[in-house]
This record gives C-alpha cells, structure tokens and sequence, in this order.
C-alpha cells in the first residue's frame, strides 16, 4: 500500500479530529458547530487559518495560543492524532470502501460522545439519536451485517435502557438517565 495514500488518510482523520474537537467544545454549549471560526477560548480571538492546522500548529506553537500564551489543553491535540490512527486503521482494513466510511463515522461519532461524557457527564440526544436510524440503514449496505441483528439491537439495547430509566423515574419521582 502506497506509503502517500496513508499519510492523506492520516491527515485527513486530523482535519475530522479538529473538527469533532469543535463539536466537543460547542455541542453540550449549545453553539453552532458551522460559525463562528474557530477562537480562543480565554482571549476569544479567531485563530488564524495557519494557526489551525491539525496537530501541526499545536506543536508549533509549543501548545499555547499565538495571541495571549494561554495553554491549549491537550485534549485538541489527542483527539485529532487519534481520529488520524482510527482512519488509518478502518483504511487498512477496508480500503477504498464503503465500509471505511460507515465504521469511521461510527468511530467519529463515538469520539465525541466520549469526550463530551468525561467533560461534562452527558451525551447529546443530536449525536446519539440520529445514531438509530443511521445504524440501521448502515446495516443494509455492509454485507457482515443483518438489518435484523440491527434492529434487534436497536428494540433490545434501546429499549433495556428506556426500561431502566422507566423503572428509576418510578421509584425515585425523578429522571435518571436522558431520553438519549
């Protein structure tokens, strides 16, 4: 396998890593995910385009932002240079496929909801409920998977956490666990 094509996978997976960082920052805030650019969070100015570069500008910027020497948590850097491995290794095992895409959105997606529950102990309905339908319709275009395994899971897992819920916000007259 072309040692170049593994290096644009890898990047590519650090530009996705910046991008989930900017859902992990901004989805449990509230804030959009599209605009405004990217800023600093102590000083709030816009970090330039150069200054943004996965990984990259982090280290050569030595992990603190180029406008006021705050350090940048460590968290950004990590978060893309596993979303590069993750694209790396469903890019070794499926190659040019749809599968790669399908697993590596799945592993994206995880990504976030993992960073945003140690954050701030939550996972955000937005990411974990449009996770239903797309699972499902995923299921009927990779072969190693059965839409009826995926919808067992989906009446099984789903509704074994609805049930717990149910039963806590019964006992205890308040909700336990989110709708999601």
């Amino acid at each position: 396998m072309p040692y170049l094509l593994l290096f644009y996978t890898f990047f590519f997976g650090l530009c996705i890593g910046s991008f989930l960082n900017v859902c992990i920052y901004r989805l449990p805030l509230g804030k959009s995910i599209i605009r405004p650019r990217s800023m600093c969070p102590s000083c709030g100015r816009a970090i330039h385009a150069l200054d943004n570069i996965p990984l990259f500008s982090f280290l050569i910027l030595q992990g603190k932002c180029r406008n006021c020497d705050t350090p940048i948590p460590w968290r950004y850097p990590l978060v893309e240079l596993i979303t590069g491995l993750f694209a790396v290794c469903v890019f070794l095992k499926f190659g040019l496929d749809a599968r790669t895409l399908i697993y590596f959105l799945f592993i994206a997606g995880l990504l976030v909801i993992t960073f945003i529950d140690i954050d701030h102990k939550i996972i955000p309905d937005i990411i974990s409920l449009p996770g239903i339908p797309v699972g499902f319709v995923a299921a009927f275009m990779i072969p190693d998977l059965s839409y009826k395994n995926s919808l067992a899971g989906i009446l099984i897992g789903g509704g074994s956490l609805y049930a717990v819920a149910w039963i806590y916000t019964l006992i205890t007259r308040r909700e336990g666990m989110g709708g999601g």
